[in-house]
């Protein structure tokens, strides 16, 4: 594999960084292989398509992003009529300005009007489901 080879050319005080990828199971496995810089579009893009990060359960610890399936996460679709009227959060576990203030059935709304606020809430919930998933990884 390219990823592999190159970080193994590296010396290992140099900063590698992954461009291009970016699902978090490759980020994992980047980060495994000494990566620790990343640029991709997939968070805003899954946002675009009403497509949230969740993780699956019992994943959210250093040892659960580590699965060697690759599957600790799953996705939340907040076009589902499901949670057209449902209260609770997208992922009560989060952090994010959306899961701490906000619920699928809102969510669920703000896409359906076509509302720019959606955009922003599904992006920043991906991105801190990101930061969250490289803060397990370090451990912090």
């Amino acid at each position: 594999d390219i990823l592999k080879m190159a970080a193994n050319a590296m010396p290992d005080h140099k900063i590698k960084y992954a461009m291009g990828l970016g699902k978090p199971e490759e980020i994992v496995q980047c980060v495994e292989m000494g990566y620790s810089l990343f640029d991709c579009v997939i968070p805003t893009r899954e946002a675009r398509h009403q497509r949230l990060y969740v993780f699956a359960d019992g994943c959210a610890t250093p040892e659960g992003v580590r699965r060697p399936d690759g599957k600790f996460y799953k996705y939340h679709y907040a076009m589902d009529d499901k949670h057209a009227r449902d209260g609770g959060p997208i992922d009560p576990t989060c952090g994010c300005e959306l899961c701490r203030n906000h619920s699928r059935a809102y969510l669920h709304h703000l896409f359906k009007v076509n509302d720019p606020q959606a955009m922003h809430l599904a992006t920043a919930h991906n991105l801190y489901f990101y930061g969250k998933v490289m803060k397990l990884l370090h451990h912090e």
